[in-house]
């Protein structure tokens, strides 16, 4: 302890010769902050001396000029006077650029976000209010739940803990994985560094130590492998930008008889890139009335896509407000005995189902489709419902919902639909049966 003291004592006497202006006991604690390294102290004052240095000489050339700008434009005061002088130390003191700045500055800021840590700090504290509950459970599991990431990941999962605490689980796993493989493996690492290998990934150095049981020389020549592939593709993408690049500005050369062209297109009314247009004009055999013609019947032709695909979105848009939430046996017809589902059609009304479908997964979207018409029959209590594929091998009941084929009797869904409603001894259960498919044609049945 003496030991330390007296060298404490005498870093703290070269620091004092070297920086009068600096208190003792702030010396002192810069010392124990950084372990006796008074290399580490000298390069934190000197870069303190230099900011101060430098706001001293900002404040003697643009002081009076920022007084004046803060004056002047009230919305410069809510910012450091240090930025503001560095903005006037941008623009060589010129206050009339300076200002200009400033003002279009603030327009895009208001424009983008009024105030967006105002509005990041709301949003933190409305979700807080949302899941206060879940915070509670999740603080008494030990859980630190000022992380951000709590937030996220509670909104993410609709306030599921379970799921919350899992992730959380596996984070603080990996962790500890970290730092236990760290540990066991420092005295690799302090020799990878002695060799000079550059380590800008730790995470990926120690799974490579992992992998190879701490054989350094194996490590490195996996490093080395790692860094040329990297170097190889970046070179490859160089390249190869490289060459798109000189491509596109060899291109975009006209010559003068193009150019020529181009301003009596121009004269002409004919607007857009030039060289789509030379192309058009010259498409055209360099008829300056037919480009005229063809631009404007592509204009109409995009103006009617675009009018489609707007009808389609709105469309969707009424469709998605349409669907009724029927959850309950006081959300449905009373008089309703028989209920049929085109289990095909309803494959693809939810995302989660339509990637199953999507990735070969038929025989488990089935299954599902099942499993979710009957929990909702639970709550309806209707007395028959069927679930019906085109084709399918699962013809077990799920619950009180009925699984049967179209196939091999019938060729679709449809078409078995259309006899079950046409048979005679269904003519009056029709007044109590209801058909869920996307299938236009049994409406009129």
């Amino acid at each position: 302890m003496t030991t330390n003291q007296q060298e404490y004592d005498e870093q703290l006497c070269v620091l004092q010769e070297r920086f009068p202006q600096e208190s003792k006991d702030k010396l002192m604690r810069l010392l124990q902050r950084h372990n006796g390294d008074i290399d580490q102290v000298r390069a934190h004052l000197v870069q303190r001396e230099y900011h101060a240095n430098k706001w001293t000489t900002l404040e003697t050339r643009f002081g009076a000029a920022v007084t004046t700008l803060q004056q002047e434009l009230p919305s410069s005061q809510s910012m450091k006077r240090i930025r503001l002088l560095q903005i006037m130390e941008c623009f060589s003191g010129d206050v009339e650029q300076a200002r200009n700045f400033l003002q279009s500055f603030r327009e895009q800021h208001h424009k983008h976000d009024e105030n967006s840590n105002i509005s990041r700090h709301k949003k933190r504290k409305e979700l807080r209010e949302k899941y206060a509950t879940q915070l509670a459970e999740l603080s008494t599991a030990g859980i630190n739940v000022n992380c951000p990431c709590i937030l996220r990941q509670l909104e993410k999962n609709q306030g599921d803990v379970t799921k919350v605490m899992e992730r959380m689980s596996r984070h603080a796993a990996k962790k500890e994985k970290l730092a236990e493989l760290d540990a066991k493996y420092a005295n690799q690492i302090a020799q990878l560094e002695i060799d000079g290998t550059i380590i800008k990934n730790k995470r990926i150095l120690l799974h490579l130590l992992e992998k190879t049981d701490g054989q350094v020389d194996v490590v490195k020549q996996l490093l080395n492998e790692r860094k040329q592939r990297t170097k190889e593709y970046r070179d490859k993408h160089y390249n190869e930008a490289q060459e798109t690049g000189s491509t596109l500005r060899k291109r975009q050369k006209l010559s003068v008889d193009d150019m020529d062209n181009l301003k009596r297109l121009r004269s002409a009314g004919v607007h857009g890139n030039p060289m789509k247009i030379l192309a058009i004009f010259h498409e055209c055999n360099e008829s300056i009335e037919m480009t005229v013609a063809r631009t404007q019947q592509e204009r109409e032709q995009r103006l009617q896509c675009r009018d489609g695909r707007k009808l389609q979105r709105n469309i969707l848009v009424e469709a998605e407000n349409g669907y009724i939430n029927i959850n309950n046996r006081d959300d449905w017809p009373r008089d309703i005995e028989q209920v049929y589902l085109d289990g095909n059609n309803m494959m693809f009304v939810v995302d989660s189902l339509r990637r199953l479908c999507l990735n070969r997964s038929g025989k488990k979207t089935e299954r599902a489709l099942g499993e979710i018409a009957s929990a909702w029959n639970e709550q309806m209590h209707i007395p028959y419902v069927e679930l019906i594929f085109d084709s399918t091998h699962q013809l077990d009941q799920i619950g009180t919902v009925k699984i049967s084929s179209a196939q091999p009797k019938y060729r679709t869904t449809d078409d078995m639909l259309v006899e079950i409603t046409q048979q005679p001894e269904n003519h009056e259960k029709n007044k109590r049966t209801i058909i869920v498919t996307s299938d236009r044609g049994l409406a009129a049945l």
